[in-house]
């Protein structure tokens, strides 16, 4: 075995194929493997139960997850939650904000040039955003919450699935949720993201773009507007 395959073993790659090995393996043995001390075990495992579709099962998942911190083993998980589908969804969201330290705390001053939505940092966030415009009906029940850690990251799912896939009845409730947080700059600025694509949103962006005062936060509106306006170039703006 080569020092590189080593690497990845040891980061919990598993290469596809070995599967049909553990056609008749039981429901405990996967979870024992998920548990396992050994990352490749535990990719194993994650990997088995996409035929095990339940909600103890997005459970099991969950809390493995929260825990893991080998990069394979961490992207068979979400693979599993992901084909686990709508009974994913609520758990994943209710884990928003809550896995590793690199998500936004404060409004960052680097801008973000691409006209690509930015995939956020949150990983339970990438998770939902690849479950896609299923995941917005529960998204938007949430977004309401006070919890600043887990709306940060609801605002980023939302957009960026909207973004991409256009989802329905969204831009009322974060109209709602940016009036709610007005004195929390890095909500607004999550928001005015967010807005990137919704075109119903640009008379409030050009009207608050004359107000505010941030400068960052300009920034992101000026690109807010300019985005919306590349991509909806059919409708035509005073």
């Amino acid at each position: 075995m080569t020092y590189k395959q080593i690497q990845l073993q040891n980061r919990g790659y598993l290469p596809e194929g070995i599967e049909p090995n553990y056609e008749h393996t039981f429901f405990d043995e996967k979870v024992m493997l998920l548990k396992s001390k050994i990352a490749t075990e535990r990719t194993l495992g994650a990997r088995l139960l996409k035929n095990n579709k339940s909600e103890i099962t997005v459970e099991h998942l969950i809390n493995a997850l929260k825990k893991e911190k080998k990069l394979y083993t961490k992207i068979e998980i979400c693979n599993t939650l992901i084909e686990l589908d709508k009974m994913a969804i609520l758990p994943l969201i209710m884990c928003l904000g809550q896995i590793g330290n690199n998500q936004h705390k404060t409004v960052p001053e680097k801008e973000f040039l691409k006209d690509s939505y930015p995939l956020p940092r949150d990983i339970a966030s990438r998770t939902l955003i690849r479950i896609g415009k299923k995941a917005i009906p529960e998204l938007i029940k949430k977004v309401k919450t006070t919890d600043r850690a887990v709306l940060s990251e609801l605002i980023d799912t939302i957009g960026h699935i909207n973004f991409n896939f256009k989802a329905e009845n969204i831009y009322q409730p974060l109209m709602s949720c940016f009036h709610r947080n007005k004195t929390d700059d890095l909500i607004k600025w999550k928001i005015i993201r967010a807005f990137s694509g919704l075109p119903e949103s640009i008379a409030f962006l050009t009207e608050l773009n004359a107000e505010i005062r941030n400068k960052r936060l300009q920034k992101e509106i000026e690109r807010s507007i300019r985005l919306i306006k590349k991509n909806n170039s059919q409708i035509v703006f005073s």
